[in-house]
């Protein structure tokens, strides 16, 4: 196969993955694996099981040839296995053909509902999500830090105050540990108040407990967690910028400039196979015709 051959297949399979129609296909299998698995769950007849069975195998198939047609149409390798995407992609469909008999056939039929993730790489909007929450996670390790240092000062003052002996709620507060879950329940607002309840049915003062929990609420509730929206959504409105100027930049990769060699060696060659354009012959000028000819011609003239 010659160089012009494999560039013009590869553009083939190009036009091919990048196609709605193929991106339906792939999104359409992978709903309907989906299904299938769920409804797997829930039948016990042994030949609708190996039907089951049988069409998961073809999906596999597909993925297996959808994975295969995208490596293809690649820029290069190396851009190929930068994404990440096609990262999950490989180990996903590779834990799929992996037999079930090898001794970690649990784990792999666990495996087989992470296909469903696919539908992320598929779906631009779920994937821009994604995005966002994974640059999120990377840019509030701060935020965590707080998190962190606020959880220990309030778990290490809720067992001093709390977590003595014969105090109600001892039980909620014995350790440091103990007393993050707690902090962690009341954050979620679990059944916080049902603590309070406790303390009162138990006879014991509500005043030092109820400035803790509600302190505690404050600082969580509407200092941590808006903090954390904020940073979702300041990453938010980074990763629609990001995109927007990707899809408005110029594409200057290794394929647009193929592309673009290859269009200007097609109009080069137009140009020289093309017959030469009659043009209107110019009778030379000389020096002397110049000021004084034009006064003559005026002279005449009159």
């Amino acid at each position: 196969m010659t160089p012009h051959t494999e560039r013009e297949s590869g553009m083939r399979i190009r036009r091919l993955v990048e196609s709605a129609t193929f991106s339906t296909f792939v999104v359409t299998v992978i709903v309907l694996n989906a299904v299938l698995i769920g409804l797997s769950t829930y039948l016990t007849d042994a030949p609708l099981l190996r039907a089951i069975a049988a069409f998961e195998t073809i999906c596999i198939g597909i993925f297996v040839a959808e994975i295969v047609l995208r490596f293809l149409a690649r820029d290069s390798a190396a851009a190929f296995f930068r994404n990440g995407w096609n990262i999950f992609d490989l180990v996903v469909v590779i834990a799929a053909l992996i037999p079930a008999s090898s001794g970690i056939g649990t784990v792999l039929r666990i495996l087989r509902v992470f296909r469903v993730l696919r539908l992320i790489k598929t779906i631009p909007e779920l994937r821009l999500i994604v995005d966002v929450l994974l640059r999120s996670v990377a840019s509030m390790k701060y935020v965590a830090l707080l998190a962190t240092i606020l959880f220990y000062v309030y778990a290490v003052i809720g067992v001093k105050l709390f977590g003595v002996e014969g105090h109600p709620m001892r039980p909620y507060f014995t350790s440091i540990h103990e007393a993050c879950f707690t902090l962690f329940r009341i954050l979620t607002g679990d059944d916080w108040t049902q603590m309070r309840y406790e303390l009162a049915q138990a006879g014991h003062p509500l005043g030092v407990f109820t400035a803790f929990q509600v302190s505690w609420i404050v600082v969580a509730t509407f200092l941590l967690v808006n903090l954390i929206v904020g940073a979702v959504i300041n990453n938010y409105q980074k990763v629609q910028d990001i995109e927007q100027h990707r899809l408005l930049a110029p594409d200057t990769s290794e394929r647009r400039v193929r592309e673009l060699v290859r269009e200007l060696d097609a109009i080069l060659n137009s140009r020289q196979d093309a017959p030469p354009s009659p043009t209107a012959s110019v009778a030379p000028r000389t020096i002397d015709d110049g000021p004084t000819a034009d006064a003559a011609t005026t002279r005449t003239a009159f």
